[in-house]
């Protein structure tokens, strides 16, 4: 009897213990995501400056210099793209709000003969000069708010790669920890950053041939939302497939819809299990599950942290299952 009360109020302590874990997680969200992003990225980028040291035999600060004039440059080429991917779509948008327009009357045609009557005002008013000012007006505090967020997400990037470029050297034990808990999550990384490429220059050879426009802008936002486990992928179909409805029919976008669809299934379920080694094998539901659970405690940015996070989480518990948890490899 003795011992089931003293394993009901070690219960009791350990869910007391996860509550306020929860809660100050929740209440520290901000500034643990900017944490966890920075070094989410340094997970990404530690293998290119460990290559330079390796294969070429730089020095560490040699190494970190290439790294940063790398990612610097192709944060430069990335925008310079996206900027005139956006000059272009707005002069298109003329034609686009007159193919709105066409398919909204269509619609309303319809409706008309099959007895329901159309509500709602003219498309081209919701595409108006004025909404598009306002809407620009509403989003560019909140762009401002990111970008300050990116200079000192990039920052500790920096801070992070400089820590963990040669932990073994290093003397500290927080280096020593991060570097070994971030294996699975850098393979992780690695495996989804292969599929999303391989899969991405499949659906840009998809769009080109189906003639959707800024084909390459859709694939590099497919590549990069690949990361965002379900969600991502989602967001990423919308697009393209909308404007090849618009602009090309609802068979040309019922291809780019099937096409995607069928390169995303493929890539999950066949190309990425071979590539991931069966240890590192996150099924469904614990992807959802993490999903849910991050988000909820991180918002946003625990979409793109949930299943890196639970690899981490997982190679901290089976650490602790061994007894090895506060060992350092060796």
């Amino acid at each position: 009897m003795g011992n089931d009360n003293t394993q009901g109020i070690q219960t009791l302590k350990i869910a007391a213990y996860g509550v306020v874990v929860i809660y100050g997680i929740r209440m520290a969200s901000n500034i643990l995501s900017i944490l966890l992003i920075s070094l989410l990225l340094t997970y990404a980028i530690l293998p290119l400056p460990q290559w330079l040291v390796r294969r070429f035999h730089f020095h560490k600060s040699t190494a970190l210099i290439c790294t940063v004039l790398f990612v610097i440059a192709f944060y430069c080429v990335s925008t310079f793209a996206l900027v005139k991917a956006g000059v272009q779509m707005r002069a298109k948008l003329p034609v686009y709000e007159l193919r709105i327009e066409d398919l909204h009357q269509q619609f309303n045609g319809f409706l008309a003969q099959h007895g329901i009557e159309s509500v709602g005002e003219s498309v081209n008013a919701s595409f108006s000069s004025k909404r598009m000012t306002q809407l620009i007006a509403d989003i560019l505090p909140t762009a401002l708010e990111f970008f300050s967020d990116r200079l000192l997400i990039w920052f500790l990037t920096l801070l992070f790669l400089v820590t963990l470029l040669d932990p073994e050297r290093g003397d500290s034990p927080i280096a020593r920890r991060l570097a070994n808990f971030g294996k699975d999550v850098q393979h992780y990384i690695a495996t989804t950053a292969e599929t999303g490429a391989i899969s991405a220059v499949v659906n840009l050879l998809l769009l080109t041939v189906l003639r959707v426009d800024f084909a390459v802008v859709w694939c590099l936002l497919y590549f990069f939302l690949h990361f965002i486990p379900s969600i991502g992928f989602i967001i990423a179909l919308v697009p393209p497939t909308l404007l090849a409805l618009l602009m090309l029919g609802w068979k040309r976008a019922l291809l780019v819809l099937a096409g995607m669809v069928l390169t995303e299934t493929l890539g999950e379920n066949v190309l990425k299990p071979i590539l991931l080694k069966k240890m590192l094998d996150v099924s469904l539901l614990e992807v959802t599950l993490s999903l849910l659970g991050w988000g909820y405690l991180l918002g946003a940015a625990g979409a793109i942290l949930s299943v890196p996070l639970t690899l981490a989480l997982r190679r901290v518990i089976n650490r602790g299952r061994e007894g090895t948890l506060f060992q350092y490899p060796s």
